[in-house]
């Protein structure tokens, strides 16, 4: 009897930005374990071959890019073939309490968050690199709508690229290119736990169900499914995946 997976990602090109580690490099892994041809890209050419070695299929390439620099994003555009989906996952943590923030630190977590994104969706709808049909997934937090003391910058980004998200939906529907967005709550990742003491995240972790953070590719799971054709009903959506932390 054949096998039916509607998640199959079989002939599909796919862009997925922060490939070199985390959540980013999850969904690389299991966007070819689906069939899709990966295009890698983040600024470590190291970090990004890694990643490369642990997927499956045949056919990915890398493209390094520091996202946040104009002239590399369209250098990694012009270079691009057209695609069948994007997930854009470039990130950085950065713990700022309101009253000590400098601009310079605001403006980071902007830059890479919110104003990068802007950036290559621009040209890659301008470049027309984006089939009809295509999918186009944004990595948000539970932190663009829940309180986290000391993320109030990078839950403000994250909010912007929320709803910049929903706009792009009702501008593209026409062209049949569906953009959602993702909200993870706390990831076990290297980034997520850089700045905390084991005891703060022990006592953090028991707010999740089973009393864990979530493992990358959980979300790299929702990931593909908005990605492949068994989301094709699904656009300007909003996907909380947080362990029930914020129920």
């Amino acid at each position: 009897m054949p096998s039916y997976n509607p998640m199959d990602l079989t002939g599909k090109v796919i862009l997925v930005t922060g490939a070199s580690s985390g959540i980013g490099r999850a969904i690389a892994i299991e966007c070819s374990k689906l069939g899709a041809t990966c295009i890698l890209t983040a600024r470590n050419m190291e970090r990004l071959q890694e990643t490369r070695t642990a997927m499956g299929g045949e056919g990915h390439s890398i493209i390094s890019a520091d996202l946040t620099d104009s002239g590399a994003v369209t250098d990694l555009v012009e270079q691009l073939p057209k695609l069948d989906g994007a997930s854009l996952n470039a990130g950085m943590v950065k713990t700022i309490l309101c009253r000590y923030a400098k601009m310079e630190n605001v403006h980071e977590l902007f830059d890479i968050h919110y104003f990068s994104v802007v950036g290559l969706a621009t040209l890659l709808l301008k470049g027309r690199k984006l089939v009809q049909g295509s999918s186009v997934v944004m990595m948000s937090s539970i932190d663009s709508h829940h309180h986290h003391l000391g993320n109030g910058f990078y839950g403000a980004a994250k909010a912007a690229l929320s709803y910049y998200t929903l706009q792009l939906s009702k501008e593209l529907k026409e062209k049949r290119i569906r953009f959602n967005s993702v909200r993870p709550g706390m990831i076990e990742t290297p980034m997520t736990t850089v700045d905390a003491g084991e005891d703060h995240l022990e006592k953090d972790r028991r707010q999740y169900l089973y009393g864990r953070y979530g493992k990358p590719e959980e979300v790299a799971h929702l990931v593909a499914y908005l990605l492949s054709d068994a989301a094709v009903w699904i656009t300007g959506s909003e996907f909380t995946i947080d362990g029930g932390v914020s129920v």
